[in-house]
């Protein structure tokens, strides 16, 4: 399945199948006022789609639809893979590329330590809540860093010790140290270049159906206008495929085949 969103004013937040020899189509609309984040619809979909009998086996959304926290809560209540951008890791040691970022310190979950690319182990384990969120806090010892060889590598800082900030929880940090891993690889990228097709799709619900401009007063109006118009798109869809030869239908991907949405 394939998501994206649009409008000024309201958003439309379509959910498309992409099934292996059948016509992709819009199989769920969700309307919001515009400034309601993406994100905030991921739960409330994936619950719609299971209750519509109609959950993916395998969901591909943009960045702003994923966090490790959302994939958790994918696989564990409706059973689905999201598959999306995990933010990566902005810190100076991740972009310079020759620092020692989060992933060179191996994190010891049951006695709480996390351990450095040389060895030494954190003096500091403790709650930590940044804008709302919960974290874990890890601080190594003072003595020990400014008296390390590699520091010019690990920290900016003239007296302070290295700390790292973690996700609240051992599964969350490795969903979210699997997938930055993962994303840069050429298998990831392959996987996730199906999501551009919902592009086509927007597109053509724009220029073709006028999902634009809204007809109607308030947002139950609009989101039976959006609704409408993918229901539009759809039937010109399934005629086209219907229409058009099989043996000229294009190929589908090996990873196509694993997409499906089933009713």
């Amino acid at each position: 399945m394939k998501r994206d969103t649009a409008w000024s004013g309201y958003r439309a937040h379509l959910t498309e199948t992409c099934d292996a020899d059948r016509p992709e189509v819009v199989i769920h609309v969700a309307t919001t006022i515009a400034p309601v984040q993406d994100g905030e619809l991921t739960e409330q979909i994936h619950d719609d789609l299971a209750d519509a009998r109609l959950a993916p086996v395998e969901r591909i959304v943009d960045a702003a639809y994923v966090t490790p926290a959302r994939i958790e809560r994918a696989r564990r209540v409706h059973g689905i893979t999201l598959l999306g951008p995990v933010v990566p890791d902005h810190s100076r040691q991740a972009r310079s590329g020759d620092g020692f970022d989060k992933s060179a310190f191996a994190v010891d979950w049951d006695n709480e330590q996390a351990i450095c690319p040389r060895g030494q182990t954190s003096q500091q384990w403790r709650p930590l809540r940044i804008n709302g969120h919960d974290y874990i806090q890890i601080r190594f010892d003072k003595s020990t860093c400014l008296a390390c060889s590699d520091r010019l590598h690990c920290t900016t800082s003239a007296t302070r010790p290295r700390a790292l900030a973690l996700l609240p929880t051992r599964e969350l940090h490795e969903i979210q140290t699997r997938n930055r891993a993962d994303q840069q690889t050429e298998d990831w990228q392959q996987r996730y270049a199906i999501r551009a097709g919902i592009e086509a799709t927007i597109s053509q619900n724009v220029r073709a159906c006028g999902l634009r401009r809204s007809r109607y007063r308030g947002l139950a109006g609009t989101h039976v206008q959006h609704v409408l118009t993918a229901l539009a798109c759809n039937l010109t869809r399934v005629a086209d495929w219907i229409a058009q030869p099989a043996a000229n239908r294009r190929r589908s991907t090996r990873f196509h085949s694993l997409c499906t949405a089933t009713a």
